[in-house]
Formats: C-alpha cells, sequence, structure tokens
C-alpha cells in the first residue's frame, strides 16, 4: 500500500473501536459476527474505508478482494481468500487451507471426465492424494495435473499449484487420511468421502445451476472447517485475533452471490462459529437485506418483526434503517457478550459526512482555523447535503483562492478549476462540474439519463410517475425510481408528510444540467418547469404549482398567491392560518433557480422585485425574492440576505393578530 493514505472523517468509531471489537477472541472463543457492510452511492469514500481497515490489520491474516475487478465463482473467491490468508504472519504462522485445497484441486483436474469410470477416478484420486509419499515431495506431480487441465473457469485460479505445495506442506500419512476422511458432503451424497470428492468433481462442471450451487457449498464447508481447525488447540493460543476479509464492490451479481452462500454456509452449522471478520462495501441495495433492514428511500409497509427470519438479529430495532457510525456506540454494547446484537448483517451508511466531519475536513483541505470561517461549513453542507466526494471536490476548490476571493468563487462554485491526476506525477485541470458529473454513469444509457434530468424539475420524485413529462422513446418512470433507490440516492422527508426525493447533491448536479439545455430543447429549463406547473395545478395543487411559477422567475404570481391573507388592511392571522401560510412559503421558496451570475445577493434581490413590475416597498416581494435567493446557497453562500429576511419578517407581522407571534418567530431564525 502507499504510505500516504487519504485521512478519513466521521470514521474512527468504524476503523478502531467497531474493528478492534470484531476482531477480538473474548476467552479465545470465535463468536457468531454479522457481515459489515459499506453502504452509499458512487464517491462516498467505501473502498477508501476498507483499505484503511486493511492498513490498520496489517500485522494479522487479512484478505483484500475487488469483485468489480472480474467476476468470479464463490470456489474462486475462496481460493484467492485463502491464498492471502495463508501467508506467513509473524505472530499467527500460516494458516493452512487443505481442505478446501484438496476440493480445488480435485475440481481442476481431469477426474471428472472419468467419474463414470469409478475405478479409474479413484486411481486418478489417490495419485493426487499419495498415500506413499508427502504431498510436498509429490509437487512436480500436482503442478503438471494442474497446469495441464485446470483453468480459471473450472474454478481453480492459475496460481493455486505452486501454492498447493507450500500450502499442504507438512501434511503427513495421518493428516491425509484424516483430511479425506473429513471431506464436506454434499447433501444426500452417498458413499465414502473418495466417493464424494469423485462426485464432487463431476458435479462441478454440471450445467444445472441447483447443482452448482451444492458444489460451492461444499467449498464453503471446506473453507471454514479449516478456518476453525486452524484456530483450535495450541495454535488456538497464539491467534488471539480473528482474521479478516475485506470485500469491496460485493453489489456486483458475483459479490452478491459469494456473501449469501457465505451466510448460508454459516447458517447450516449454527453451533460452529469461525473466526473471520467480513468487512464489504456496496454502492446498490441487495434484496435479501430487506429480510429485517428497511431499504431507505421506500416506504414503510409494516413493522412486524415477526416476519422476519428468526435467526435475524438488528439490536432490538425493528427493520432498521442502515445505521450511521455516531450509531455504533449505543449498538454494540461494550462487553465481551459471545452473543453479538446484530445477525448475520450489520449495514453502515456512509452517504452524509456529519458536520464536525466537515469542519474538520475543512481545516484540513482549506488550512487551519476555518472553524472561525463558519460560512464555509455550512456552504459545503447545504450544498453536497454532506456527500464525502462532493465535499471534498466542493473545499479543494474553494481552497484554491485567498479569503477575500472565496465567497465569490462560492458563487460560481461549479465552473471552479479542481486538479485532475492522469497519473502519479501528472495532473490536469478540470472542474466541480465535470467531476459531479461522473455520479450520472450509473442510470443507464443516454436516453434514461435525460429523463432523470427532466425530473429533477419536481421537488420530489412525483415527475416520475407523469410519462408525459418524458420524452425518451420508452420512458420507465417506475425503473428510473427504482434504480435511485437501490442506488441509495432517494431520501425519506417529513414535512407535510412522507415523501421521497432525490439526495440534494445528485439533484443538484441534475438541475445543472436541465439548466445547460439550450432554448431549442423540447425540455429545456422553461418547458420543463412549465409543464410541471400545469399539471399541479390541474390537480388543484396550488402551492406546488407556484413552487415552479418562481422556477420560472415569476414572482408576480407567487406574490399575488401568498399575498391573498394580506390584501384587506388590518386582516389578522390566527395561529393555524399563520403556520399554514408558512408552510406554502416554504414550499415555494425552496425552488430552484437558474439565475447564473456572480453578483451580490441583495442586487439579485433587487433586480427579481424590479424586474417583476413590484414596487420596492412591496414587502412581501421583497421577503419572497430574499428566501428564493438565500436557499440558493450558490446564490448566498454567506447568508448575507438573512438580515433583510428578518427584518422584512417583522415588517409582515405588524398587525397580524395571534398569528404574528408565528411570524416573529421564523424571524428569530435569521437573527
Amino acid at each position: 500500500m502507499p504510505n500516504e493514505r487519504p485521512s478519513l472523517y466521521g470514521l474512527h468509531a468504524v476503523t478502531r473501536w467497531l474493528v478492534e471489537h470484531l476482531l477480538s477472541r473474548p476467552n479465545g472463543r470465535s463468536r457468531n459476527l454479522p457481515v459489515v457492510v459499506a453502504l452509499g452511492p458512487r464517491g462516498t469514500g467505501k473502498t477508501a474505508l476498507l483499505r484503511e481497515v486493511e492498513c490498520r490489520c496489517e500485522r494479522i491474516p487479512h484478505a483484500y478482494l475487488d469483485f468489480e475487478r472480474s467476476e468470479r465463482e464463490p470456489r474462486e473467491v475462496l481460493g484467492e481468500l485463502a491464498f492471502e490468508l495463508s501467508k506467513h504472519w509473524k505472530q499467527f504462522g500460516r494458516l493452512a487451507f487443505p481442505q478446501l485445497w484438496l476440493c480445488l484441486l480435485i475440481v481442476g483436474s481431469t477426474l471428472h471426465t472419468r467419474a463414470d469410470n469409478r475405478r479409474e477416478a479413484i486411481r486418478q484420486l489417490r495419485k493426487i492424494v499419495s498415500d506413499t509419499q508427502p504431498i510436498e515431495q509429490n509437487r512436480t506431480g500436482i503442478v503438471e495435473l494442474v497446469q495441464s487441465t485446470g483453468t480459471a473457469t473450472s474454478g481453480l485460479p492459475l496460481w493455486a499449484a505452486p501454492a498447493a505445495d507450500g500450502l499442504l506442506r507438512g501434511l503427513g500419512w495421518f493428516g491425509r487420511r484424516r483430511l479425506l476422511r473429513n471431506v464436506p458432503r454434499l447433501p444426500g451424497a452417498q458413499g465414502s468421502s473418495v466417493d464424494v470428492l469423485i462426485d464432487l468433481a463431476k458435479w462441478a462442471n454440471d450445467d444445472r445451476a441447483d447443482v452448482r450451487d451444492d458444489v460451492d457449498a461444499i467449498f464453503f464447508e471446506a473453507f471454514l472447517h479449516d478456518l476453525r481447525r486452524a484456530y483450535a488447540g495450541f495454535n488456538g493460543s497464539r491467534r488471539t485475533l480473528n482474521c479478516i476479509v475485506l470485500l469491496d464492490n460485493v453489489h456486483t451479481p458475483a459479490g452478491r452471490k459469494f456473501l449469501l452462500a457465505l451466510q448460508e454456509a454459516r447458517r447450516r452449522v449454527p453451533g460452529e462459529s469461525d473466526p473471520m471478520v467480513v468487512f464489504a462495501s456496496s454502492r446498490t441495495w441487495i434484496p435479501y437485506w430487506s429480510d429485517s433492514w428497511h431499504r431507505p428511500g421506500a416506504h414503510r409497509f409494516h413493522n412486524d418483526d415477526d416476519t422476519r427470519p428468526r435467526e435475524h438479529r438488528t439490536g432490538d430495532i425493528p427493520w432498521p434503517s442502515p445505521r450511521t457510525p455516531s450509531d455504533i456506540d449505543a449498538d454494540w454494547p461494550d462487553t465481551d457478550s459471545r452473543e453479538c446484537p446484530w445477525n448475520p448483517w450489520y449495514l453502515l451508511d456512509l452517504s452524509r459526512l456529519t458536520t464536525e466531519a466537515i469542519a474538520d475536513l475543512a481545516d484540513d483541505v482549506v488550512g487551519q482555523g476555518m472553524h472561525a470561517d463558519r460560512w464555509i461549513t455550512d456552504f459545503t453542507r447545504g450544498l453536497t447535503a454532506g456527500h464525502p466526494g462532493g465535499t471534498v471536490e466542493v473545499l479543494t476548490a474553494l481552497a484554491r483562492s485567498d479569503d477575500r476571493e472565496r465567497p465569490t468563487t462560492a458563487r460560481k462554485i461549479f465552473d471552479s478549476p479542481l486538479p485532475q491526476p492522469v497519473s502519479e506525477t501528472e495532473t490536469v485541470e478540470s472542474t466541480v462540474r465535470e467531476r459531479a458529473r461522473g455520479l450520472l454513469r450509473d442510470f443507464g444509457p443516454p436516453p434514461a439519463r435525460r429523463d432523470l434530468v427532466t425530473v429533477s424539475a419536481a421537488r420530489n420524485v412525483d415527475m416520475l410517475y407523469r410519462p408525459e413529462v418524458l420524452d425518451s422513446a420508452v420512458p420507465n418512470g417506475e425503473l428510473l425510481l427504482e434504480t435511485l433507490r437501490n442506488q441509495l440516492w432517494i431520501r425519506e422527508e417529513f414535512g407535510r408528510g412522507p415523501d421521497l426525493a432525490i439526495n440534494p447533491w445528485l439533484r443538484r448536479i441534475l438541475l445543472q444540467e436541465l439548466a445547460d439545455r439550450p432554448d431549442t430543447d423540447p425540455r429545456d429549463w422553461t418547458r420543463t418547469h412549465t409543464l410541471c406547473r400545469d399539471i399541479y395545478r390541474r390537480d388543484g395543487q396550488e402551492a406546488a404549482a407556484h413552487y415552479h411559477d418562481l422556477a420560472l422567475g415569476d414572482l408576480g404570481a407567487v406574490v399575488g398567491y401568498l399575498g391573498r391573507p394580506f390584501e384587506s388592511n388590518g386582516a389578522e392571522f390566527d395561529v393555524p392560518a399563520a403556520a399554514a401560510w408558512l408552510s406554502d412559503l416554504d414550499l415555494i421558496t425552496s425552488a430552484p433557480n437558474c439565475l447564473g451570475g456572480t453578483a451580490a445577493p441583495i442586487d439579485q434581490v433587487a433586480e427579481l422585485v424590479r424586474g417583476n413590475g413590484l414596487g420596492p416597498d412591496n414587502t412581501l416581494a421583497w421577503l419572497v425574492a430574499c428566501l428564493w435567493v438565500s436557499n440558493d446557497l450558490v446564490a448566498d453562500p454567506e447568508r448575507a440576505l438573512n438580515h433583510t429576511i428578518e427584518n422584512e419578517f417583522r415588517q409582515l407581522a405588524r398587525g397580524r393578530g395571534r398569528g404574528a407571534g408565528v411570524l416573529h418567530e421564523r424571524a428569530e431564525k435569521y437573527r
């Protein structure tokens, strides 16, 4: 590994306490441990987390494997993991995997072609595992056998032959007999262990999926049996920590298959724990997690814990959403209990950095003393919603300008330059916008991405259900929504009721794409927001319709709607009416804009009011315009409009009866 690694922020509870807790062996015994999975969309630092854990575990048996590099069958994965774990570790010695390697050698041999001639197959088997000489003295025969017949596609890694010599070294006559006698069996298999191995060689090449799954089950049983044996007896006294396996990108088909097969293998022997900690990463939701976990962005239909598999444990929380690093202290009591509170999964959400983590990151990226410039932390958190990759990009762009220029840089943040490494010694210039566009690569072909950009105009996912808004040849909004959910880009919001919305950082990128469409595009900014407005208006959702009016810059229409309660002099609010009015105000002024430019926020507000033919003394017009500009962090990064917003709220509250107190309370937020 490189000596310099990127620092991780807000993850100390994971990389330190949780890892150490899982690696420990209370009273020298193994425990039933969950697979810990770091979840988050692209750019949230999942691989960096695994690499940090790998570095912290560099002195104990560990293995790292990335499922995105190539597709693998489970038996190939087991072979690679065994190869890494069986290195010599100073304190722990060498973990041996004799049963697994025997299975791999058998599958990679010619036995499957001779399985119909059982006598010849037995002769070949005895040639591989000789009763007359130690295996380490038969290295040449094994290497020749595997090199002539074994291939990676048959389940045997190409480097298996030379590794087998070292891994099986020291296995004497009694050891070989015991090895054959203890070979795991397929369910319902008949005959001796020799017969089982011959059938294994034949069935491993069977085209039937259920047969191949049963063969993979034998490999898992062999792998786990070898691990348990490696931590038993005398060796167990010096192997004081569990080994650890790091699996990157398990959302791939091979990764999903491997994780499920591992859990099935562990479930088949509930009374026998193994000494292996598994940390994984995934940028998509895997369906079998829904047996006991709540997928982010999915509606909760029930909390009936009785429908969950009985052996699953989720810390006494019914259908929990993926946990955050800040939940770890409460989720894992600091005890040496053999019974872990989470099993078979512990899902960690890495999609959002805390405010404290962003402040620490700002100190390191931009320079010491950034805690004093609170606006930078607030600006970055509000813009990126804590997305780790987006946070680093924004702060890196701000760091390239001096203190006085940073507010201007923030107002044109997406066009700000960023260094883009192309090699260890060379970098090229890119922009925040170009880097952020990389997040869109997971959303299918261009027509699907186009539809996704179009529907980002709405504040929630409503337009995904409206085919008339989409203009691709074969629109499929439901599939797009499912893709967003599975890739963990949908979040639940609770305002007027439960709502589903696109992650703010992704939506910000999509809205940039929408604003960049030319005027000739049938779904440019103006046509798209007009279409959305008309749909809400037909549905009788006036506030939602005026949300899109404001996105179109029609401040006059919005002021006319929100000004109805104030039309008569001395009109009073009661408290419920004032609260309802504020709810409409919040919804409407959260509309996106494409104003652009780097003008001072107050100048943008004045131009909006003047450009809509509204007078300079129109309190409501100034309030709405200020809130709209201020809600766009790029337009007002330092919150320079707060004082004006406070004054306009207080001015509007004069003489409004009991409801005026609600408006004054809101004004306090901007003090």
